[in-house]
């Protein structure tokens, strides 16, 4: 039986996109580097800040990653606004409808906890998550499952009472090394083709599809 569902943040709850973007290419305009495209953005992300940053860098200057992403990137993406981001359609509905249901939701992000907060007092709070757990010190990063076990025994259910809800290849291996059930949504940052490759079986084309595939768990 279905207690609880983990979503993952960036591409399955909120499009993220257009800020990762613009914070991005601010930390690299004051890196003296080009800046990415929206495309490119799309293909770096989905692994935590520090990846993302080391492949947004010139060849010349992945080596200086860490620094960039120290001392550049992450104080401009902790003054985000996040202006940009937006729900996806049909979610609040489908939020509602779990929670109806008696369902547990929560969040686990490779976005650094400080941001994965500020998203959760702003665009997440109507969807009153029962816990975010975002990168912090000391915890792997997503798909190492520490962080969504971490949740799953703060939410008092096991993971085969769990299913993880994700838009990249990350969140279907995160479900697998946590031993839980998984689903995939094709609104996010990865395709079909690049899902399946991770192993992904089971597909979402819309919250309404989501929120059906989840009550029938």
């Amino acid at each position: 039986m279905l207690k609880a569902v983990i979503f993952d943040l960036d591409g399955t709850v909120l499009d993220t996109l257009p800020d990762l973007n613009a914070c991005m290419n601010e930390a690299l305009t004051a890196y003296g580097c080009p800046p990415v495209s929206m495309e490119q953005t799309r293909a770096f992300v989905g692994n935590g800040g520090l990846l993302y940053a080391e492949r947004a860098l010139p060849p010349a200057k992945k080596a200086e990653a860490v620094r960039f992403y120290t001392e550049v990137y992450s104080p401009i993406l902790a003054a985000c606004k996040n202006e940009r981001t937006r729900p996806f359609p049909g979610e609040g509905e489908c939020m509602a409808a779990l929670h109806a249901a008696g369902l547990r939701l929560a969040v686990v992000t490779n976005k650094s906890q400080e941001a994965a907060d500020r998203l959760n007092e702003t665009l997440l709070r109507p969807y009153a998550f029962d816990a975010v757990f975002g990168n912090r010190d000391g915890i792997p990063v997503k798909p190492d499952p520490t962080s969504t076990r971490m949740v799953l025994r703060q939410l008092g259910v096991l993971p085969a009472e769990a299913v993880f809800v994700g838009d990249g290849e990350t969140d279907v291996q995160t479900a697998k090394n946590a031993g839980m059930r998984s689903v995939s949504v094709l609104w996010g940052f990865r395709s079909r083709a690049q899902l399946e490759e991770a192993g992904a079986e089971r597909f979402a084309e819309s919250y309404a599809q989501l929120q059906e595939i989840l009550l029938s768990m």
